[in-house]
């Protein structure tokens, strides 16, 4: 399945809020695998920004990947999102 412009900018976000919840540039070894799980989510066609939003961080904590820093508060994408309604 192809990934449209709109998912792609989606998964982007997600991706954003993801790295900087774990204080993560985009070109870490983690984040790479966190963008790769996105787009593995996007094929199986979910688009909810907060569905993805969970799935990365259950897929990353079980992974059995490199640890992962310790998470920051970040507003998730439901939280910005209300705000601009």
């Amino acid at each position: 399945m192809a990934i449209e412009l709109s998912q792609i900018a989606t998964l982007r976000r997600v991706l954003e809020i993801f790295c900087a919840r774990h204080d993560l540039e985009f070109a870490d070894r983690t984040a790479i695998i966190a963008a790769r799980e996105l787009m593995k989510f996007a094929d199986e066609g979910e688009t909810d920004p907060l569905v993805l939003e969970q799935r990365l961080d259950e897929a990353m904590q079980t992974s059995g990947g490199p640890m992962l820093p310790a998470r920051r508060t970040v507003a998730s994408m439901g939280a910005s999102s209300a705000r601009q309604q």
